[in-house]
């Protein structure tokens, strides 16, 4: 074959009846860690119709076969924490800790995203997340200014096809000095927020089944840290209410968790840590709440990147993990590094390495690639609870599949399949990308044209730094500096 895929037969909708990889290294990551040469595996509708040697194409049927020699077969990354609005501020942010973070981003830029913007954003976002080779993501979507906001949020999401659980954020932005820059206001207050949250529910979910769509609905609270706790046991009572099937949160901000709120431990006094909470960060949990996390089947999220740079801490997955916790890796923001799966892998497990090897002479590496291939696949399903779906290659699972190519100067040969992903791969490397039987990357390009935006990203994002540069940040520091009490 010239080409990684062959088209058997024709469709006016350009989707046929089956995929058919042949001739793969296949990573199941089941529970017994296969690994399958030379190996093809068989995709029919949404699903994994059968995996082995010498698979026959089925009769009758239209699809594509795809060569799948030289080349190692993945489930998609699963991304358990991301704010999809920050695409389009791709780089503004990589020189901040994380109180620049809080007082430019949650407290300006955030208030001056439109509607149009966070379409965009989002949307741009999706996409760059499927040439990553990540099918799943949960997005604690912080940017729901007004309602107009919220739609275009799910929308953006829905019209890039990628899985997910969409999760609507409480928390408002506050107005800038300058009012007319300002797409937030103070008359969207809570109670309209939870009458708005309602109605996103209602309109775009559906039975909120993972099983039966793509997207399916959460909450993100506000920032638990920064209020009292029955503020934020309140409003997880709220999200319960709506019919949240996560309730993600950021706590634990290692260094920055300077009172040490335990807001995970005060949680599980109170009888309300339970399976449908997502943590995201968590450096300084204690021993107990990691107890706590593992026996309520709750999540956990490390995000190396910003975590290692903003003073959030060492990443907790490794040790939650350890602890019986479910636990996987997120991106977070691309205004700080794009969206390189891989690289987080890497990041995680060599941080891990390191603080490992600090306690003694490492006489041999106990930390594997597979623990963390498994983190960021597996670990990432089983925390966005959709592990019996997705995060394995297994006959029956939905069809979210990734094929790497390793045949160019900076993957061949290949020593390790696992090794390879982890420590060899990048994005170039990524040549097809299966959300739900559906191909989103082929031949090594997205199937979505997203060129015709690039201009109107760039306009936009380059309008919104000169009037983001242009405000006054004083309110925005004292509304910060003051819960951190440094």
């Amino acid at each position: 074959m010239t080409s990684s895929t062959e088209t058997t037969t024709s469709r006016a909708s350009g989707q046929g009846d089956f995929i058919l990889i042949k001739g793969a290294t296949i990573i199941t990551v089941n529970s017994e860690e296969d690994i399958l040469e030379h190996c093809d595996i068989l995709i029919q509708g949404d699903r994994i119709a059968a995996l082995g040697k010498n698979l026959s194409q089925p009769e009758g049927l239209a699809g594509e076969v795809i060569d799948g020699t030289d080349s190692i077969v993945i489930p998609g990354f699963v991304d358990g924490h991301h704010h999809m609005w920050q695409q389009m501020l791709r780089g503004v942010a990589t020189d901040w800790s994380l109180l620049d973070y809080m007082i430019s981003m949650r407290s300006v830029y955030g208030s001056l995203f439109t509607p149009e913007d966070v379409y965009l954003s989002t949307y741009v976002g999706a996409l760059s997340l499927l040439n990553n080779g990540i099918t799943s993501v949960l997005d604690h979507c912080h940017i729901i200014n007004s309602p107009d906001h919220a739609d275009a949020a799910v929308k953006a999401l829905k019209d890039a096809g990628i899985r997910g659980t969409f999760c609507y954020g409480f928390y408002a932005n506050p107005p800038t000095d300058d009012s007319e820059a300002s797409s937030t206001t103070p008359e969207f207050s809570h109670s309209e927020r939870l009458a708005d949250a309602a109605r996103v529910r209602e309109k775009y979910f559906g039975d909120n089944h993972p099983g039966r769509q793509l997207l399916t609905f959460g909450v993100a609270p506000n920032e638990v840290e920064v209020q009292e706790f029955d503020d934020t046991a309140r409003e997880i009572a709220e999200a319960r209410g709506l019919g949240a099937r996560i309730v993600t949160m950021h706590v634990a901000h290692g260094p920055m968790d300077l009172e040490h709120k335990q807001t995970v431990q005060k949680l599980a006094d109170a009888g309300e840590l339970k399976s449908d909470l997502v943590f995201a960060h968590g450096a300084s949990f204690t021993d107990s709440e990691i107890r706590e996390i593992c026996a309520s089947g709750a999540g956990v999220v490390s995000t190396p990147d910003t975590e290692l740079q903003m003073g959030m801490g060492f990443p907790v997955a490794f040790r939650a993990r350890d602890g019986g916790c479910r636990a996987c890796l997120g991106i977070d923001i691309t205004s700080n590094q794009g969206n390189d799966f891989i690289a987080q892998m890497r990041l995680a497990l060599q941080t891990q390495r390191a603080m490992e090897n600090e306690k003694r002479v490492p006489v041999t590496v106990s930390r594997k690639t597979s623990e963390v291939l498994r983190m960021a696949t597996i670990g990432g399903a089983e925390v966005m609870r959709i592990d019996d779906l997705v995060g394995s290659l297994v006959v029956g699972m939905k069809a979210d599949v990734v094929m790497i190519k390793c045949n160019d100067i900076e993957s061949s040969p290949v020593a390790s399949a696992t090794g390879a992903v982890v420590f060899n791969a990048s994005v170039g490397h990524i040549d097809t990308v299966i959300v739900d039987g559906q191909v989103k990357k082929r031949n090594g390009k997205l199937v979505a044209d997203w060129e015709p935006l690039r201009d109107e990203m760039r306009h936009r994002a380059a309008a919104m730094r000169i009037k983001a540069a242009s405000l006054d940040l004083s309110a925005a520091r004292e509304r910060w500096m003051g819960p951190v009490k440094l």
